[in-house]
């Protein structure tokens, strides 16, 4: 059913006007046009999604073919460390270059931007308002557009009008920052390969409605939508995306048997034939479907290969958490290897391996007794995320 009226306004809505769930200067790809009028829109782009993707510039610049809809060339600038000679000096960064380093060129009395700086870390400026308020927006907007009555979200919308005009539009849910509470959570965000993504989960649980977001594989946390939808309101959908451009390029077959054709047919995900023209038009075809928007089952599916208990064996931890590990690979993965996507983020076990709780109560929980987990876990997000940066310097 398409809304007929503005969820901030509440004016009756005459012009369809595309609002991306997960903001395009992100390169968010999700777009609803059942969401608002276009002046809200328009308010919204400027007020809560400018300073929110802000803080993300160090980022956008770095990833290779970054892919966004609008203004797909601007580059933002930044700030970071870069190393000379031994010492850490700020610099301010575009695109990956140093554009100016003024307490260096100070001391050395020279444009220290052509000197061999070495970029070792970026700056994030997590505004908590502003942080806060753009990934409510994300949690609301992925939630209505999945049919969630508006009544159940209204009690953490603010929105302020005089004589018909919007003056302010602010979102209060309550955020809880994820932390990998089990060892396979462990093993797939610190161990294993890094891969920038975005992913979204909104999912009902004990009469609460979570949305758990997930930006750059590295921002993640669970938002609280409402803590009074009925225990009978089923509701899971997920969302999930890469951000770097897809690779077109129509590839030169060498085929030479039948095995060559499983193997093409298979990597490419199409159906083998034995006619050459047939096939190579259906792998054409199959490249200009692909989209960057794919699932969880696709991102995390592959990581299971790299799941193992030996880290723990080495580690010489308790036979308790050999029983952990082993369990929550079963809540995560079917005996296929297949990605468990109800349970993936919404559940985990307790440490003693004997209970399923809900994730993100069982994080409330955790956090307060032991609020260093998260900000070692957080550190470590970060250093991974530097690292990926730092590798792809210009």
């Amino acid at each position: 059913m398409i809304r007929q009226n503005c969820v901030y306004c509440g004016n009756e809505i005459t012009a369809r006007s595309r609002e991306h769930v997960i903001q395009n200067a992100i390169g968010g790809l999700y777009e609803s046009t059942d969401i608002c009028c276009p002046q809200c829109n328009n308010y919204i782009s400027k007020y809560i999604d400018a300073p929110f993707t802000k803080i993300f510039n160090p980022i956008i610049s770095q990833i290779d073919n970054f892919s966004k809809t609008n203004n797909t060339k601007s580059m933002q600038p930044c700030t970071g460390k870069v190393l000379y000679h031994g010492n850490l000096y700020s610099a301010n960064i575009k695109a990956g270059r140093v554009v100016a380093c003024p307490d260096l060129s100070r001391t050395l009395r020279c444009d220290a931007t052509k000197l061999p700086l070495q970029i070792v870390s970026y700056d994030f400026n997590l505004e908590n308002a502003a942080f806060q308020n753009g990934m409510n927006k994300i949690a609301f907007n992925y939630a209505l557009d999945n049919g969630i009555d508006l009544n159940i979200l209204k009690h953490g919308l603010n929105v302020t009008k005089a004589s018909d005009k919007i003056e302010n539009i602010s979102f209060n849910y309550p955020i809880v920052p994820f932390c990998a509470l089990n060892p396979v959570d462990i093993q797939l965000e610190l161990h294993t390969p890094f891969l920038p993504y975005h992913s979204m989960i909104l999912f009902g649980q004990n009469n609460k409605l979570w949305c758990y977001i997930d930006l750059f594989n590295t921002f993640q946390y669970y938002v609280l939508l409402s803590d009074k939808i009925s225990a009978v309101h089923k509701v899971y959908n997920s969302y999930a995306q890469t951000l770097q451009k897809i690779d077109r390029t129509k590839p030169v077959l060498d085929i030479c048997s039948p095995k060559d054709i499983s193997i093409y047919a298979q990597q490419y995900g199409v159906e083998p034939c034995m006619d050459i023209n047939e096939f190579s038009k259906r792998i054409y075809n199959a490249m200009d479907r692909k989209s960057q928007k794919t699932s969880f089952s696709k991102i995390i599916g592959p990581k299971i290969r790299y799941l193992s208990p030996e880290y723990i064996i080495n580690g010489q931890h308790s036979g308790n958490e050999l029983v952990l590990f082993g369990q929550s690979v079963r809540l995560y993965f079917n005996e296929f290897d297949q990605l468990n996507t109800n349970t993936f983020r919404t559940m985990t076990y307790t440490g003693d391996a004997r209970d399923v709780v809900s994730y993100p109560e069982f994080i409330n929980y955790f956090l307060q007794t032991d609020k260093d987990c998260l900000r070692n876990y957080a550190r470590a997000k970060f250093e991974t995320l530097n690292y990926f940066l730092c590798q792809r310097q210009k």
